[in-house]
């Protein structure tokens, strides 16, 4: 699968300490669509992205997703737009 489009939704909280700083959404073959990826701040000032994720019955976040291989590949994509549009 090809990566055809991705979408960068910014948020800020007005909060400086708040890590979160986008949301993106993924398109796959002009195709598959696949929403609600965070790209936030680490500890150590680097980005990172956050898979789509849900609150279980536990309290716990649970990953919607999961890539058996190349996900870096999605990552480096979602963060090359991020850096595109701010």
């Amino acid at each position: 699968m090809n990566i055809t489009a991705v979408k960068i939704y910014p948020f800020d909280t007005g909060n400086v300490q708040s890590s979160l700083r986008a949301y993106a959404d993924v398109t796959l073959d002009d195709f598959l669509v696949i929403k609600g990826f965070r790209i936030l701040v680490g500890k150590s000032s680097g980005l990172f992205v956050g898979m789509p994720s849900k609150k279980g019955k536990d309290g716990k976040y649970y990953d919607q997703i999961e890539f058996k291989e190349n996900a870096s590949i999605l990552r480096d994509r979602i963060l090359e737009a991020y850096a595109k549009f701010s």
